[in-house]
């Protein structure tokens, strides 16, 4: 008996290099159904955006920086580079890292003159930001809709700046799997704009190519049949 798909978060990871299969011709806009809660319509109709975490963390560069590093937990940087991609002072990035490492989110390595921050995977609580900052970027609406509907799929990677650990307006998502639903993908009647005010496209294919793993990021893989 087939085991039945669980969401979950890895961590990131790549794939070797695969054969190239050439995706169904388009990409399809993928929306996603919000269900209900017992809470009330207004949560029910609540988008689930970064706006959320505005009274939790009134620091939108501390915000910034929580994106770009738990978003894709492989990523790194240093000082003058975050200053520049994240459009934000040099003083103010600083501040902020310095706040993350002493918390123990964030650890770091002298590279020559320069410090190599990065995510400290061993903190309790990576995970669980991970978590939250997937949800809120619309990432985990995505996963939940296209897993519980697609029984042949076997990895969901998202790619384009939420890859790079970048706030966006949209969600590039690559579905590999076998005899996926193309129909069925184009038509889901969900509401992911409604639901996130992000607008989702997903492209199929039956292997991730490795020159496109190396650029996105792996949020699910079904696991390995008992």
């Amino acid at each position: 008996m087939n085991s039945k798909p669980k969401l979950r978060v890895p961590y990131p990871t790549h794939v070797g290099a695969g054969t190239l299969v050439e995706p169904v011709n388009q990409s399809y806009p993928l929306r996603i159904i919000c269900y209900g809660t017992h809470s009330g319509e207004a949560v029910k109709t609540q988008k689930i955006t970064l706006d959320l975490l505005g009274p939790l963390i009134t620091s939108k560069t501390r915000l910034k920086l929580l994106l770009r590093f738990f978003l894709n937990q492989n990523l790194s940087g240093y000082l003058q580079g975050l200053s520049k991609e994240l459009d934000e002072n040099t003083n103010s990035i600083r501040v902020e890292l310095n706040r993350l490492e002493e918390a123990g989110l964030l650890s770091s390595e002298l590279q020559g003159r320069r410090k190599l921050y990065q995510v400290n995977l061993a903190h309790p609580l990576t995970t669980d930001i991970t978590s939250i900052v997937r949800k809120v970027s619309g990432i985990d609406a995505l996963v939940e809709r296209v897993v519980a509907n697609l029984p042949g799929l076997k990895q969901v990677w998202v790619c384009g700046d939420l890859a790079r650990g970048m706030e966006s307006d949209t969600i590039d998502a690559l579905l590999i799997g076998e005899q996926l639903d193309a129909a069925y993908i184009g038509g889901l009647s969900g509401k992911v704009e409604k639901l996130t005010g992000k607008k989702a496209h997903a492209q199929i294919l039956e292997r991730m190519p490795g020159d496109k793993a190396a650029a996105c990021l792996l949020v699910w893989e079904k696991e390995a049949e008992q």
